[in-house]
């Protein structure tokens, strides 16, 4: 009998070989999909870990207070290894003909530093009789072409000063060269870091200089209590007198590289599932019919005495082996991939560390979900067929459609409308489980297309307020404190139609035991360089006391409108402000105030100009203005606001690539699953589209026909779809927003048109294979079989 079963299992293979394979390549998608990203999540993640360990990156970063006392506190905590301290400053910098505002990190000469050390790539390290000479990490070197020799020059606040280039290195803090959590993406001929001896580094950045305290933890600390070992350490370091205290896990390019690998996991996770239960959802479909075509033969089985369980392992084999082979050939292929995308990935982001290790669990992990595909996808019918009663199945293929229902008999008598529309509008309840398998795959295709849809439109949108409504300036332009008459000079500059001082300054804002360390920007009181976004989609304006701060503030501090908060700056310390309005912006958590506001809390004059171009200034007239403004005396630093957003698009290459896979691999999903459901339908109804063909109804009548009641079934999942393409891409969105970013999902309805039309176009497609078998139909054999 298990012979006779197995041979069957072969025939019905090769019977059904473009369906059962339309399901196997479905779950082989589902499985790569799942294998590389994840896998590849894995590597990313331990490529991180490595460089981080290797360059002993610091697990804590303390700010403020008194550097001995501090460190001190750190040093007497239990699960410290090493403490360090340095000297780090925001200064202007010159590259060429580029003015730019960089930073300065002091290292300590002639032997590497305890905590976050460096990488030398290429060139030496810092020597102690050279107190000119300087480091220049990669980024940098590569935006502006430096090698070691080279010369850069640097402003003290008096006076520019000239370096030389010693040598270029990777550092673990700038894995992701982010200036801090406020401006995580940056243009890069706006932000260059060096390193310098200690004593040359808190010379250069002078009285406003951050003294920073760095804490390394022991394995043991962060192998087994990373999160108890911080708090303690937090808390002994604010003790001490710390004004602000940063995890590893906050800073600002961990936190953006960490972003970025949560949503890439959570996407991995997601998309391969809904693969695998559109696999799931074509077997059922598949082995029902397969079940319900041979009554007669499972009949006999039983009648022969066959156990009941042996024909339920029959039917189970179909869906177990078309999943189980999907699930090798993606384990395969999924583990070449792995290589590719992690090397990819490390490659893009310039990772100095990369780690390729293959997991057997994954690897087992994908197994069982073509496995599970095929259980679930056949149990029910395979349970269906082991319940027939011999003699009641011998009679033929009476319950293979339920008799015409309420809704049939209201078609039937709805004359009015055309017979094909009513044959195919009949189908839909007469063959439930092949509507609802429609349906379903409709619905799984939506979720798929508007998850994609959904972060590419939200993107666009994001960036369309970030640079419309928000950030309205064109340019930023960094004077010297000593500079007179530069506001004049700005406004005489050819293209430049409004100049506005501002202030910026970094503060560290406290309330409740907790902090939170940003930029506090003084504007006008009617500024027109910046939109304030209220929380409520309104607009604000700034506060002729007090300040507004981004909404993150609220959660980080715990505080709401109308508490109090401290502000802390290089030039003023302990000062309160009232938070007088919340506002939504999707990049950055910034504090606004007006320019004497600022001035009372921190103490410092406004050194910054924002400017607005003329409307419709070509890229030419831009770069013109650029180098005309470079040259003037008094300018330390010039940022293009533009040149920003053009840097946002080249970062996101690779997750536009990834979005763009999904979109396509989308459409194969609905191809699959309606392209197994049409196929079933045809066959369940040959005798009735037999007798049609042999009565002379014409072969495009018998396809219209066809494509009618699939095309009704998918316009009914559609909203249904819509729907839930629209919560996934908010859930999908959510894992990218933090302090750091924030993103509302927008679908307008020209997405959700398009998504739909796209999965009515697949289902369309799927009448192509479907009207090739009505086509090919044996009318003579089937009408004498009908007639048996």
């Amino acid at each position: 009998m298990n012979r006779i079963l197995f041979a069957k299992t072969r025939r019905d293979l090769r019977r059904r070989l473009p369906q059962f394979a339309a399901i196997a390549v479905t779950v082989l998608v589902g499985v790569v999909l799942f294998i590389s990203s994840y896998e590849a999540y894995q590597n990313l993640s331990a490529s991180y870990d490595r460089t981080y360990a290797r360059l002993r990156f610091a697990d804590v970063t303390a700010s403020g207070g008194s550097p001995q006392q501090v460190a001190a506190a750190a040093r007497r905590t239990p699960g410290v290894a090493a403490v360090a301290g340095r000297t780090q400053g925001d200064l202007p910098l010159r590259v060429g003909g580029d003015k730019l505002l960089g930073r300065i990190v002091g290292l300590p000469a002639g032997a590497q530093p305890d905590v976050d050390r460096v990488d030398v790539t290429s060139g030496r390290y810092l020597a102690p009789g050279d107190p000119t000479g300087v480091l220049v990490e990669r980024h940098a070197a590569q935006t502006f072409t430096l090698s070691p020799g080279d010369r850069l020059r640097a402003f003290d606040g008096s006076a520019w000063r000239t370096f030389t280039v010693r040598g270029i290195v990777d550092s673990a803090e700038y894995l992701w060269p982010a200036r801090n959590r406020q401006t995580p993406l940056s243009d890069p001929h706006s932000f260059a870091v060096i390193f310098a001896p200690e004593a040359t580094a808190r010379g250069l950045a002078g009285p406003y200089a951050d003294s920073q305290t760095l804490v390394r933890f022991t394995d043991d600390a962060r192998d087994t209590s990373n999160t108890a070992t911080t708090r303690r350490v937090t808390a002994d370091l604010r003790a001490a007198g710390a004004v602000d205290v940063v995890p590893r896990s906050e800073q600002a390019s961990v936190a953006t590289l960490q972003e970025d690998l949560d949503g890439f996991q959570q996407l991995g996770l997601t998309f391969p599932l809904l693969f695998l239960a559109a696999a799931a959802v074509a077997a059922y479909v598949l082995i029902t019919r397969l079940v319900l075509s041979e009554r007669k033969v499972i009949a006999t089985f039983l009648a022969a005495g066959a156990p009941r369980r042996l024909v339920v392992r029959h039917y189970l084999s179909h869906g177990t082996l078309a999943g189980s082979a999907g699930a090798v050939a993606g384990v395969v292929l999924g583990t070449l991939a792995t290589d590719a995308v992690t090397r990819a990935y490390t490659g893009a982001l310039k990772v100095p560390d990369t780690v390729i290790e293959h997991r057997w669990p994954v690897a087992a992990v994908g197994l069982a979900f073509g496995l599970l595909v095929g259980l679930v996808g056949g149990i029910a019918p395979a349970l269906a067929a082991s319940r027939e009663a011999p003699a009641e199945a011998m009679r033929g293929d009476g319950r293979a459609l339920t008799p015409p229902g309420p809704w049939s008999r209201a078609i039937a008598r709805a004359r009015w409308i055309p017979v094909t529309a009513r044959l195919a509008l009949r189908e839909l309840t007469r063959s439930r489980r092949r509507t609802l398998a429609t349906m379903t795959g409709t619905v799984l295709s939506l979720v798929l297309v508007l998850a994609s849809v959904g972060m590419i439109t939200s993107m666009r949108s994001m960036m369309n307020v970030q640079y419309g409504t928000v950030q309205k300036e064109d340019a930023t332009v960094t004077a010297d404190t000593h500079a007179t008459g530069l506001e004049n000079s700005l406004r005489a500059v050819p293209g430049v139609a409004r100049v506005e001082a501002v202030a910026t300054v970094p503060v560290t804002l406290s309330a409740h035991g907790h902090s939170y360390a940003t930029s506090l920007m003084g504007y006008e009181r009617n500024t027109a360089m910046h939109g304030f976004r209220g929380s409520d989609g309104t607009t604000l304006r700034l506060p002729a006391r007090g300040v507004l701060a981004g909404k993150a503030i609220t959660g980080r501090l715990h505080v709401r409108v109308g508490d109090m908060i401290t502000v802390d700056s290089p030039g003023a310390g302990g000062r309160q402000a009232r938070l007088a309005g919340v506002l939504d912006e999707p990049l950055g958590t910034f504090v606004y105030a007006t320019d004497s506001t600022a001035r009372a809390l921190t103490g410092a004059d406004a050194h910054s100009y924002q400017l607005r171009f003329a409307q419709g200034s070509t890229a030419h007239a831009r770069d013109a203005a650029r180098a005309t403004i470079s040259n003037l005396d008094g300018v330390v630093a010039y940022t293009d606001a533009k040149a920003l957003r053009q840097q946002f698009d080249k970062y996101l290459g690779l997750f536009w690539l990834f979005v763009g896979i999904m979109l396509v691999l989308g459409a194969i999903l609905a191809l699959t699953v309606i392209y197994v459901t049409m196929t079933v339908n045809v066959a369940e109804r040959t005798g009735e589209l037999a007798t049609l063909r042999a009565a002379g109804v014409p072969l495009r009548r018998v396809a219209g026909l066809l494509a009618m009641e699939n095309l009704t079934a998918t316009l009914v999942a559609v909203p249904l779809g819509l729907v839930a393409g629209a919560a996934a891409a908010w859930a999908a969105l959510r894992s990218f927003s933090s302090d750091m970013f924030r993103m509302e999902l927008t679908l307008g309805w020209g997405a959700l048109l398009s998504a739909a039309v796209a999965v009515l176009a697949a289902s369309l497609l799927s009448q192509i294979p479907a009207i090739r078998v009505v086509r090919g139909l044996d009318i003579a054999r089937v009408v004498r079989e009908r007639a048996q």
